[in-house]
């Protein structure tokens, strides 16, 4: 599927989300995919590759894709991103659990499982950087314009 695809600071955590404007055919079928038989549509449906999908249909015209691609952007991608930027205020408790976790199977003697919690909380301060790097990026730019 081509469709949009966020790449902002939280692109990581919502990297499986892919909206378009999905085309609704005259039989009532909805196709994420351009072919000569979706060529004659009804309307444009927002969609996205998760198996989201608006309720909402928009002309078919380049106005009604304009506007359904802006209904996912809206209705759907934003929460996720508010979601991804909202997590840090409870990150600081979850990776200190985390540690907690990976002290206990220490001293448990399952090493196996504390190397596993270890490798998740360097992959997560991995992603956060990264982020952090990007919000970053973002602001200067905001602060050169």
């Amino acid at each position: 599927m081509m469709g949009i695809r966020y790449t902002g600071p939280y692109a990581e955590q919502v990297a499986e989300h892919e909206g378009q404007a999905a085309r609704k055919l005259t039989d009532g079928t909805v196709s994420t995919g351009w072919t000569e038989e979706t060529s004659a549509l009804e309307a444009f449906i927002a969609a996205c590759s998760c198996g989201w999908r608006a309720a909402a249909e928009h002309p078919a015209t380049e106005a009604g894709k304009e506007a359904a691609e802006a209904q996912w952007n809206t209705e759907h991608l934003s929460p996720l991103i508010e979601a991804a930027r909202s997590s840090w205020e409870s990150w600081p408790d979850d990776l200190a659990g985390l540690a907690r976790y990976a002290r206990d199977r220490v001293l448990a003697q399952d090493n196996a499982e504390a190397l596993r919690i270890l490798d998740q909380m360097v992959a997560d301060v991995d992603y956060r950087r990264r982020t952090v790097a990007q919000l970053s990026g973002q602001q200067e730019r905001g602060a050169q314009e």
